[in-house]
């Protein structure tokens, strides 16, 4: 291969890397305060240590004009982007579980700007309000909890607590639910 397009090869593969990376199920956790940095971390729900969950409300996306979010009751917050196909696949699921009542269900776009985000809800006619969090705010808060560089990614809040996460896909409405399992006793 000639050597001129060795490193315009080299920097396409980085980007395609980079790119991907996102959409995934592992990750590299550099802040494990909220869980055992040693434990292996796998697509599926775990268990976390409780904290604190506030999910930035300030640029909503759908028809929603909620500028914040009730989290006493179980809730699923789902963290997606548009170009994620893993999050295109589940996302009729999560709006099926959302619109039956079994469990509150809202969205934080990680995408770059709210238009990408209200393509994909438009498209695929998501009814659960839904905002835009470029930033991984949320995840950043989290402390660890939760990875930055994943999606999909999801979250059981209950009482304002991240008690739960899930990472990757849902493939069921069952494994959906089974988040519920996470709940204390109230």
């Amino acid at each position: 291969m000639p050597r001129r397009l060795l490193r315009p090869l080299a920097a396409l593969t980085a980007a395609a890397v980079w790119t991907l990376a996102g959409c995934s199920t592992t990750y590299v956790d550099s802040t494990p305060d909220g869980a055992d940095e040693d434990a292996p971390v796998a697509a599926g729900w775990t268990r976390v240590d409780p904290i604190a969950a506030e999910l930035p409300t300030d640029q909503p996306l759908g028809g929603t004009d909620a500028t914040s979010a009730d989290l006493t009751e179980p809730t699923l917050v789902n963290v997606w982007a548009s170009w994620c196909e893993p999050c295109q696949a589940e996302m009729p699921l999560l709006d099926e579980v959302s619109r039956s009542g079994d469990l509150q269900v809202l969205g934080l776009s990680r995408d770059v700007t709210a238009a990408q985000g209200q393509t994909m809800i438009d498209d695929l006619d998501v009814t659960f309000d839904s905002w835009l969090d470029a930033d991984a705010e949320f995840a950043v808060a989290l402390d660890g909890r939760m990875p930055l560089n994943s999606v999909p990614a999801s979250a059981m809040v209950v009482d304002g607590e991240v008690v739960a996460v899930h990472l990757g896909e849902f493939r069921d409405r069952a494994e959906v639910l089974d988040g519920l399992d996470y709940v204390p006793a109230r």
